[in-house]
């Protein structure tokens, strides 16, 4: 596995590559050492993946000038690589493909839908789709996508039983993380326990298009199909612990906390509920850009919520095939520990290290205090 400074090195000269060939670089350099074992295959499927997101993705009418603008820059293509990963070497491997794009496209939507209502005006160092060519667009732009989701898995040559059930699972995980995504923009910061909320929006949004890939791994490339419901559990917890670690990201920079876009949007995060939970009379935006000791506290706070999500997505791997089971540790350990060093990367990795070697009791996230600290 490579080392923190040396991946960021990589990546960082990658960037400097013609854009079609970054795209295969990254994809080899992610899947070869974050997974291990089986990169050229699974690199293989990556680039047959790019192709599949952007044919449907951008068979979009007049809609292709904005999905080619979106697609343009690829994100980490997290969700496609746990279910490239899990899936125990796929005698179909279209069949993976289209499931894989499938997962994506859906994730893509959620982006631009996000990016409306966040009023989020940067997306991959790019414009995000309503700041280039306006809200109407965007949304329709994401209805696209979820469109050309259905398309894929409707295209995917496999048993009717179990295509039926793909279509359930991603209807499924539609409908939970748009609950999520009302549930984070009707809740007001006076609430008392803004944990429980933000627990409930996480493990929604994230948690579901996280599980998302699990599940239908649980579906395709096995002798037998196994049950989708440890592998949403699992995926869910994964999405929460993995949605804590992108909220603390802006506060690695303290100084420019205040003109973060989430923070001026004043937008639920990690970092707003656990300074809600130590300070529930005082406004959390204010008091995390002003109170550097107070800011500090709710950052190890979020870190302990994190590792409680660990901790449970950990227990609810062990039902699922050994397989699998050894690609969610590698996950944890290295998108959920070595992902943030500026945030104190040995710190995360003590957390995840303690983790993945003992079960310790949990205290129930959002019912956290002061004393956890």
């Amino acid at each position: 596995m490579l080392l923190w400074p040396q991946r960021q090195y990589l990546n960082y000269k990658l960037n400097y590559q013609r854009p079609h060939e970054r795209i295969k670089k990254r994809i080899f350099l992610k899947t070869r050492f974050f997974w291990g074992g089986g990169e050229m295959q699974i690199t293989g499927l990556s680039l047959a993946l790019e192709t599949a997101v952007h044919s449907y993705g951008e068979d979009a009418g007049a809609l292709s000038e904005a999905a080619r603008h979106h697609l343009t820059t690829p994100g980490k293509r997290t969700r496609s690589q746990l279910l490239f990963a899990t899936s125990p070497s796929p005698k179909h491997q279209a069949l993976l493909v289209h499931a894989a794009a499938a997962v994506e496209l859906i994730h893509e939507a959620s982006i631009v839908h996000d990016d409306i209502q966040d009023r989020t005006s940067l997306r991959r160092g790019n414009p995000s789709v309503w700041q280039k060519f306006g809200a109407n667009t965007a949304l329709l732009l994401g209805d696209h996508f979820v469109s050309a989701a259905f398309r894929a898995i409707a295209e995917v040559e496999v048993e009717p039983a179990a295509q039926a059930q793909l279509f359930i699972l991603l209807s499924q995980a539609i409908s939970r993380a748009a609950s999520g995504q009302h549930l984070q923009l009707s809740s007001k910061t006076e609430n008392t326990n803004l944990a429980a909320i933000y627990n409930e929006v996480a493990i929604s949004k994230t948690g579901a298009f996280i599980a998302l890939p699990l599940q239908f791994s649980s579906l395709l490339g096995h002798v037998q199909i196994q049950d989708p419901e440890p592998a949403r559990r699992c995926g869910e917890q994964l999405g929460l612990a993995y949605q804590i670690l992108d909220d603390l990201k802006p506060f690695a920079y303290p100084a420019s906390l205040a003109r973060h876009e989430d923070i001026s949007n004043r937008v639920i995060t990690a970092p707003v509920a656990a300074m809600n939970s130590l300070s529930a009379n005082e406004d959390p935006f204010n008091a995390l850009i002003q109170h550097p000791k107070k800011r500090d506290m709710a950052i190890n706070l979020c870190r302990s919520w994190q590792a409680e999500a660990i901790q449970s997505a950990i227990e609810y791997a062990d039902e699922l095939p050994p397989h699998s089971r050894k690609v969610v540790k590698n996950f944890i350990y290295d998108r959920l520990s070595s992902d943030m060093p500026l945030l104190g990367a040995k710190n995360s990795q003590e957390h995840t290290q303690k983790s993945l070697s003992s079960y310790q009791p949990r205290q129930k996230f959002g019912n956290t205090s002061t004393e956890a600290l």
